[in-house]
């Protein structure tokens, strides 16, 4: 039977990509891959002096089993905080083929 992959999503605020990596590290995911990115939600952005802001913030992906996704999606949701307002956001989505995983 071919194992099934997942991948986990997380956008969170600039600094905070590291804390991710770590709760899912502990709970036995093998990395993740740190893209920065700029908010532009309407909750978000304001203006100083005329200048528009997007704050930035760090999406974090990270590949899993299957069976892994939902405790590492309960793992990232706990730690993160994600129930707080701002906090950021974590959805998955499901992988057709992968290729280049170390066994």
């Amino acid at each position: 039977m071919e194992k099934k992959y997942e991948v986990i999503i997380t956008v969170v605020k600039r600094g905070h990509s590291d804390a991710v990596i770590q709760a899912t590290r502990e709970a036995g995911a093998k990395g993740g891959t740190i893209i920065l990115g700029r908010g532009t939600s309407v909750h978000d952005s304001g203006t100083i002096l005329g200048v528009n802001l997007q704050p930035e913030r760090e999406i974090v992906l990270i590949v899993v089993d299957s069976t892994q996704k939902k405790q590492m999606m309960e793992i990232i949701y706990e730690k993160m905080s994600l129930d707080n307002k701002d906090s950021g956001i974590c959805f998955s989505l499901p992988i057709n083929e992968v290729v280049g995983l170390a066994k």
